[in-house]
């Protein structure tokens, strides 16, 4: 049982040092883009916030690499994976999650919204094995157009 939680600690630590890298850098973007002294430039809590968040997540890290090291870890890793891939619903939820992450860091930035929407929606119930192909794509257009019209239109709340 202890192994098991030092493999999520060890797991968690290298998903909260990459977003703190991320906040770091886009925080620096602020500073440089503001042109401002630090104390006075908005990036300052946003650099403090990615700041102790990488010394918590190294933390963390280091904690977790007692007792086996990081090879030890990453067996643990490989193996966890491997129950993942036996078992359909963790795979399911895995591939969910990997599609929100491609909907969210990838089809955003290079796609309109709608179309992103409603390729996410597409690929997510396509996968989910929700229905019919002809049911799946009437469904993804109606759940985009109406989003599109609830938040443009109705609420005009600018979507990205």
């Amino acid at each position: 049982m202890e192994n098991n939680r030092k493999m999520k600690d060890f797991l968690s630590s290298i998903v909260l040092l990459l977003l703190s890298f991320f906040v770091l850098f886009e925080s620096f973007g602020i500073y440089r883009k503001a042109g401002k002294l630090l104390y006075l430039s908005p990036a300052l809590i946003p650099l403090m916030l990615g700041g102790i968040l990488l010394i918590l997540s190294i933390v963390l890290l280091l904690e977790s690499l007692k007792d086996g090291g990081t090879k030890a870890r990453t067996q643990e890793m490989k193996s966890m994976l491997q129950d993942i891939k036996k078992d359909p619903n963790s795979f399911r939820m895995l591939v969910g999650v990997v599609l929100m992450a491609l909907y969210t860091f990838v089809l955003l930035g290079l796609l309109p919204f709608w179309l992103s929407t409603f390729l996410f929606m597409l690929l997510l119930m396509y996968f989910l094995e929700a229905g019919s192909l002809v049911k799946i794509v009437s469904v993804s257009l109606v759940v985009t157009i109406l989003i599109i019209f609830l938040f443009q239109v109705c609420f005009r709340v600018p979507l990205p």
